[in-house]
């Protein structure tokens, strides 16, 4: 497992929220870019599909664009999001989000849960929690 995510994002911003932290992912998810989610992940990262847990070396390499492009992704909103809960070391944010597609319409709305740890100051997703059907 690489610890891309922990070096790469020492120069983040420390005032940054949670919620703003998340904003950035599905931006940087939509940007299609691994390398802006793994700075934004802590090493090892975790998906949980269903009953399904797999670890990466940050958010980045869990993500396969071309797999998500076939589904006939092209981006991916917010429809909500809110912290569950905040403490000083750990954060839950629950998003809402859909998969857009050509012609902007949803074509799957999903509820994840995204679990955050704050490394040197800095807020790094950790992992997310998916209910399942979800194609990565």
């Amino acid at each position: 497992m690489s610890d891309i995510g922990i070096q790469t994002n020492r120069h983040g911003d420390p005032h940054k929220t949670p919620i703003q932290i998340i904003e950035q992912a599905f931006s940087s998810f939509n940007q299609e870019s691994n390398k802006k989610l793994n700075d934004l992940s802590s090493s090892p990262f975790f998906i949980t599909v269903g009953t399904d847990t797999r670890l990466f070396g940050g958010y980045g390499e869990a993500i396969n664009f071309d797999k998500i492009k076939k589904d006939g992704w092209v981006s991916t909103q917010i429809n909500k999001v809110e912290v569950v809960y905040e403490e000083n070391v750990s954060a839950l944010v629950s998003v809402n989000f859909s998969r857009m597609n050509a012609s902007k319409i949803a074509y799957s709305t999903t509820l994840g849960h995204y679990l955050l740890i704050r490394h040197d100051s800095l807020w790094k997703l950790k992992g997310a929690f998916f209910l399942g059907g979800l194609s990565l």
